[in-house]
């Protein structure tokens, strides 16, 4: 066994041969340069990576999996199920894209047909079918993580006595539609790939509020995993927790909550990330077209051809991996932040670039907070905001860029809200008394607080030297006049 310390859960020990085939390869240890949130605008010293991660997701899954043999017994289905999982902890965010989420979306683009290279890799037809008949649960770098685990780890996989394409289903979060015949699969699953407790989420939640240095409600990991049940319910297994650890679930379900409403959608955080995107789109431009202008169409052309799975595994041609600049001619291969940050720094005089380099933003937030907005717009505390309300729509930005004479690309327009997923709670199932029950049955009052707001919520960055109040003011009279023609 290799023995690794971790500040967030002490020693964590893993088999020579994990290392030796997983770890200690270009693919596992580019993760050393890729970090883990997008946060440090905010919290400087949150400076943790995704092989740490990875190392601490595979060591929770171990323990899960120690746990669970304890009740499900070790078998030959448990053994090669048990296997899998623990191969999908190591590698579920082995190919994860730059600079934490900031440019996962970009990837899955016309140059990188992840669906079709996945399908290829794993080469069997009811995965294909279950992914063609289901809502695809993945992100670009699930999608990208599984290419390459199966790519350029399948026959170490397959030497595990594990199944390549469950490991490609727990990384990207498919079940089986068959649940008669793979309730036990889809359980475990749900143990990487959950929206609320799984060993990823439970690592991040961890790490995250360790390294960011923000105080929250303390987990008591250890305990949560001696809670995890899977149980025969019907006839099929099925994930839940023992109620005598309620208050570890609960304290989960508030450390997610806060992450996902209070840190990620900070509005320093949400202009970092767009002034990010916009440096880079200004260095893809530069090194594939050999100038920056504020032609949007090439520079989003330019930044979709960084973006490409080719970098990371090429199904096609497995033995050559990497992109090439077309005017530059530098080759990226397996990119890192630090490829990022390379290419902008050819430009640091560039109006975006400078400004991520140096911090000094010229665009303030017209509130900061969503109390901030509705001090101001108390009239729209009883209204149903989405992206198509008038202030925050287009014509809300035309109107300060007619009114105060602000050019429309120096008015940024920035989602502030996560991405919805439902009540957390009710996706959680409880074990008492023999009996398997949801915890919105079990206790019903309580999930309201785990209930995000369905409101739809963007910042608005206008240049740091205007007069914000006098916008603010302008916007909730004209808000008032809109509000009174609609009304007529």
């Amino acid at each position: 066994m290799k023995r690794i310390l971790d500040s967030v859960h002490g020693y964590i020990h893993i088999e020579r041969a994990y290392v030796q085939n997983i770890i200690d390869t270009p693919q596992f240890q580019r993760l050393r340069r890729v970090e883990q949130t997008s946060t440090r605008a905010v919290f400087p010293s949150a400076r943790h990576d995704r092989f740490i991660h990875s190392l601490g997701v595979f060591h929770l899954g171990c323990k899960i999996v120690e746990h669970l043999i304890k009740s499900l017994g070790d078998t030959e289905l448990t053994r090669s199920v048990f296997e899998s999982y623990k191969l999908a902890c190591l590698l579920h965010d082995v190919a994860h894209t730059p600079f934490s989420h900031t440019f996962e979306k970009y990837f899955d683009n016309q140059w990188s047909d992840l669906r079709g290279d996945l399908k290829t890799l794993v080469n069997g037809g009811q995965f294909d079918t279950d992914w063609d008949n289901t809502t695809d649960p993945s992100a670009p770098h699930e999608r990208l993580s599984a290419i390459v685990a199966l790519g350029v780890f399948g026959n170490f996989i397959e030497s595990r006595g594990a199944s390549k394409e469950l490991v490609a289903r727990m990384i990207i979060g498919l079940k089986y539609a068959d649940v008669a015949r793979h309730s036990l699969e889809n359980a475990m699953i749900e143990l990487i790939h959950g929206d609320v407790i799984d060993a990823d989420g439970l690592d991040y939640a961890c790490r995250d509020t360790w390294a960011a240095g923000y105080s929250t409600t303390s987990i008591d990991v250890d305990r949560l995993i001696d809670s995890i049940n899977i149980v025969q319910d019907k006839g099929l297994y099925k994930l839940c927790f023992t109620a005598k650890c309620l208050n570890e679930i609960e304290s989960v379900l508030h450390v997610k909550t806060f992450q996902q409403f209070y840190v990620i959608n900070h509005h320093t955080v949400a202009y970092e990330q767009r002034l990010l995107i916009k440096s880079v789109e200004s260095a893809s431009q530069y090194h594939f077209f050999g100038h920056v202008d504020n032609n949007q169409d090439e520079r989003e052309a330019a930044l979709a051809k960084l973006c490409n799975v080719k970098a990371f595994y090429d199904v096609r041609n497995p033995g050559q991996i990497g992109i090439e600049t077309d005017h530059s001619h530098i080759k990226i291969a397996l990119p890192k932040d630090d490829d990022f940050v390379s290419l902008m720094s050819y430009i640091p005089n560039e109006r975006y670039v400078k400004q991520w380099f140096s911090r000094q933003y010229e665009l303030k937030p017209l509130w900061k907070t969503k109390a901030d907005f509705y001090y101001h717009f108390d009239q729209l505390r009883e209204v149903r905001l989405l992206k198509g309300s008038w202030i925050f729509s287009d014509d809300c930005l035309k109107f300060i860029s007619d009114k105060f004479g602000i050019a429309l690309d120096n008015i940024w327009r920035v989602r502030a809200t996560a991405k919805y997923k439902g009540n957390f709670a009710k996706k959680v199932s409880i074990y008492v008394n023999g009996d398997v029950i949801p915890y919105d049955k079990l206790l019903p009052k309580d999930i309201q607080s785990y209930e995000p707001p369905k409101n739809e919520y963007y910042y608005l960055y206008v240049p740091a030297k205007s007069d914000r109040k006098a916008i603010i003011e302008a916007l909730k009279e004209e808000y008032l006049k809109f509000f009174m023609l609609r009304a007529e």
